[in-house]
């Protein structure tokens, strides 16, 4: 028999990967504590001193929000196709075991890529009302117009996506680094990704923990076309090409290639973006059962908890074109 063609799908690597922090054993209303002190030098005095400098912490409350997977269908209709190889002997017997780990692996596959483009990129509907509310403008303080349309783009999700957080974050607008952005191409990569390093605050970028730049898929092909004509192949350096071990670097940042929608790119350090769920195992587990005691059809079901949460807004750069 001929092998099952499956759908093309990306694993989901944000996680398997740990490209960003998963925050893990998460219920209900988990304090994230952000703490951005400042400290000012000043002349000694032999007499009372004078507080300079500040103390400021911000508490976010994190309620992951609870989503599931589900699907019916009736395995007696496998009776006339390729699975009934793999069906016991007897009219009672109509449960495929090359089914269940063909087919419903492949379903899983679905979940993980769907759960990975919805970190990524979803945005609520009350979100996107919020959004689109705000006056756009050109500044740091301003939402952008390309912002807006990132957000108002595609179907309302059940979660907010981390560039969403970055736009938008806390009932309020988002203190990332913005960058005005442009659509990409492999003849504008490396100018267009030079504007994303250069707005790397300096020190995330010569910190302890290196930043990452996360890109949409399609960008490391625009990647692989420009070094072809390149006099110099040092800006975008590739290592293992075409390997699983594969690597590719701008100016000694990592590129990371994640389902991000087109023409966005962040520059983030990875401990700066949490997955935040309740268990990450939960991604891979199915229930599998017949819907009823008295019924035959079955359903296939996959329940977890899933969050979004940038931390540090004001280090993280969003490019947006």
């Amino acid at each position: 028999m001929p092998p099952i063609i499956e759908e093309i799908l990306f694993a989901n690597d944000t996680v398997n990967k740990n490209l960003v922090s998963l925050a893990t054993d998460i219920k209900s209303d988990t304090i994230f504590t952000e703490n951005d002190n400042t400290a000012t030098m000043a002349a000694y005095s032999s007499g009372a001193p004078t507080s300079a400098g500040t103390f400021s912490i911000v508490d976010t409350a994190i309620t992951p929000t609870k989503i599931m997977y589900y699907q019916e269908f009736d395995p007696n209709t496998l009776r006339s196709s390729r699975f009934n190889r793999s069906m016991k002997p007897g009219a009672w017997e109509i449960e495929s075991s090359e089914f269940g780990s063909v087919v419903l692996k492949s379903y899983g596959n679905l979940i993980a890529e769907d759960l990975q483009t919805k970190f990524w990129n979803g945005a609520t509907s009350a979100t996107r009302t919020a959004v689109a509310a705000l006056t756009p403008g050109v500044g740091q303080a301003s939402v952008g117009a390309a912002e807006q349309t990132l957000v108002a783009s595609g179907s309302a999700t059940l979660i907010d996506g981390v560039a969403t957080r970055m736009i938008y974050n806390g009932g309020a607008l988002g203190t990332r680094v913005k960058v005005a952005g442009t659509t990409l191409d492999s003849s504008n990569i490396a100018t267009e990704m030079a504007k994303v390093y250069n707005a790397i605050p300096a020190r995330v970028l010569f910190g302890a923990v290196k930043p990452f730049i996360y890109c949409p898929y399609n960008v490391k092909q625009f990647i692989n076309v420009y070094n072809i004509t390149a006099t110099y192949r040092d800006l975008f350096a590739v290592t293992n090409l075409g390997q699983p071990t594969e690597a590719y670097f701008y100016n000694g940042v990592q590129l990371q290639f994640v389902p991000l929608a087109n023409n966005v790119l962040i520059a983030a350090r990875p401990d700066y973006i949490f997955w935040c769920t309740d268990l990450t195992s939960d991604i891979n587990k199915f229930e599998v059962n017949k819907i009823a005691f008295n019924r035959e059809d079955m359903f296939v079901k996959n329940i977890m908890t899933i969050f979004a949460h940038v931390v540090n807004q004001a280090m993280n750069v969003l490019y947006v074109g």
